[in-house]
């Protein structure tokens, strides 16, 4: 027996992006379902920086100039990034003071306190000495910006503490799989029962798709679920192949994935496995140090090439004093936990699965190209071009977040429809095993290869004959209950949504931001363009925007 529930806004996802949504869309009154899986987002894990632009010091343009050329390397969607710069503070302030996000005020902006008693200020010790001294951080682009730190999880808790206590909204755990076409009807599975979910409005804040990597600083879970459900009613991506990988993140037996944060002393080398400094290789005798290296996109390729060469990667901090790192150096109490040797042996790495900078194609008030259905967060694409800006991870999904949320709440329309048979697959399907697992993992390893921080055509054809293999296993799988069936349909989705990528970096014959083809090493003013993809009879159709 198919469940139906009715609501005003159905938001989808818990993390910041999510929880934000619910938050404005109950605060304006309606009834919201915020719907959530139990797993962890980004949020929760996230190393929280917020970094959004000051009002005082320089202007306006000056900092689009900066975010739109100098990191989205000339991609960023104008009008997206513009609401970006004039909504982010005032939202910023707004949801800081109503959740009591507790901050240390300085001169030029706010800091987030990241544990009780101790400011944002400490996790900048460690950096440069006149880091410290200033109440602001001067960045890649050269200008000042109002800077917070915090860990996500202290973020993610004042949301979810806020959302629990709003009496117009509704959290339930579950997932949703299916939305109908041409409606804002969603099939979930809640609790293992399958339900129709008839809203006004859907708000999308699924998070990346990280997790079709095979190795990720992220939740493995975030294979696109959003993505797929909605690709699949019909919505357009956009900006789909740049993926940003952080380039030096542990990959030790039995260590947990954290990316090394750059508060290590400067006296830090990149090695290989046959000892040769890999800086040096690549770049020449004046990178023998990486600790000052600021292109890290640049450092994700040297890396990359390395172990797609076949060679392992290290990070050697042999030429450090234990005087040298900082006291709450994030790097060195992670690395003294986890890899209590690290000053004499070195730590393998490699590239993991970072950002998604691409994703579904929005408009300034969070809508997606589908009626009454807006995304937010990491599913969205478009704000950030070529490649993100660091620390704008978490003021971009708070912001659309909260834009999206109250633009839905105050633009509805006509009555949640909604009806009791169920939108989902049936729970019984003949086949073969479904061993999903094992497939997934074998899709991870290929993306990780051939769709990784440095990509070429032959590897990228060769990964498209690849997934043709994927996705006839999937399509042979069958089930023999709901949860099978939800199992089956993630990875054909994962299938499908990898190969989307793959075409769009194929497509894009330059090396752009986070996109480095090393067949097409040099950026062209022939792709200072948009792709857009929506997916029609099964097959993905391309459309190039100019910028």
């Amino acid at each position: 027996m198919n469940e139906l529930l009715l609501t005003d806004v159905l938001v989808i996802g818990e993390g910041s992006a999510g929880q934000t949504a619910a938050l404005a869309a109950g605060e304006e009154g309606c009834d919201v379902i915020l719907l959530g899986d139990g797993r962890a987002p980004s949020t929760a894990v996230s190393t929280g920086f917020l970094t959004f632009a000051a009002h005082d010091g320089f202007t306006r343009d000056q900092v689009f100039e900066a975010m739109s050329q100098v990191t989205g390397k000339g991609l960023c969607d104008s009008a997206l990034l513009t609401r970006l710069l004039n909504a982010a503070p005032k939202v910023m302030a707004d949801v800081i003071a109503a959740y009591g996000i507790p901050v240390d005020k300085v001169e030029r902006g706010l800091r987030v306190r990241r544990a009780t008693d101790k400011s944002g200020r400490d996790l900048l010790s460690g950096l440069e000495p006149d880091y410290a001294k200033q109440d602001t951080v001067k960045d890649v682009t050269g200008l000042m910006m109002e800077f917070s730190s915090t860990h996500g999880t202290a973020l993610y808790a004042r949301l979810r503490k806020a959302v629990k206590a709003s009496p117009n909204i509704r959290r339930l755990r579950g997932s949703a799989l299916v939305m109908e076409p041409g409606s804002t009807m969603v099939g979930a599975l809640i609790d293992g029962r399958p339900v129709t979910i008839g809203a006004r409005a859907v708000v999308l804040a699924t998070g990346g798709l990280q997790g079709l990597f095979e190795f990720t600083d992220n939740p493995d879970t975030l294979i696109g679920d959003g993505h797929g459900m909605a690709v699949d009613a019909g919505a357009a991506l956009v900006d789909i192949e740049f993926m940003q990988f952080y380039p030096i993140s542990v990959r030790e037996e039995g260590v947990p994935t954290i990316f090394l944060y750059p508060d290590f002393p400067g006296l830090a080398t990149l090695i290989n496995d046959k000892g040769e400094n890999v800086l040096v290789k690549h770049l020449g005798e004046g990178a023998k140090y990486f600790a000052g290296l600021q292109n890290w996109d640049q450092l994700a390729a040297v890396v990359q090439t390395e172990i797609v060469e076949g060679r392992a990667v290290y990070v050697d901090f042999s030429e450090t004093k234990s005087t040298d790192w900082a006291p709450d150096s994030l790097t060195g109490t992670f690395l003294s936990k986890c890899v209590p040797t690290f000053m004499k042996t070195p730590v393998r790495v490699a590239p993991s699965a970072h950002y998604t900078v691409g994703g579904l194609k929005v408009d300034v008030d969070g809508r997606t190209s589908l009626p009454n259905v807006y995304a937010a967060g990491e599913v969205a694409g478009g704000v950030h071009g070529a490649n993100r800006h660091g620390g704008t991870a978490l003021v971009d999904a708070i912001t659309f977040g909260r834009i999206a949320g109250q633009h839905a709440a105050r633009n509805l329309d006509g009555n949640a429809a909604g009806r009791n048979t169920s939108l989902l697959p049936p729970s019984r399907k003949a086949g073969t095993e479904a061993r999903c697992a094992d497939l997934m993992g074998n899709l991870r390893r290929t993306n990780q290869f051939a769709l990784g921080p440095i990509r070429d055509g032959a590897r990228l054809q060769s990964a498209g004959e690849r997934f043709a293999e994927f996705r006839e296993e999937a399509l042979s799988f069958g089930w023999n209950d709901y949860a099978e069936m939800q199992a089956v349909l993630r990875v054909q989705r994962a299938i499908l949504l990898s190969d989307c990528m793959r075409q769009a970096m194929f497509r894009r014959t330059e090396s752009r931001g986070v996109h480095c083809r090393s067949d097409f090493p040099n950026s062209s003013d022939a792709w200072l363009k948009k792709q857009v993809v929506t997916l029609r009879d099964g097959e993905f159709h391309f459309d190039e925007i100019a910028v």
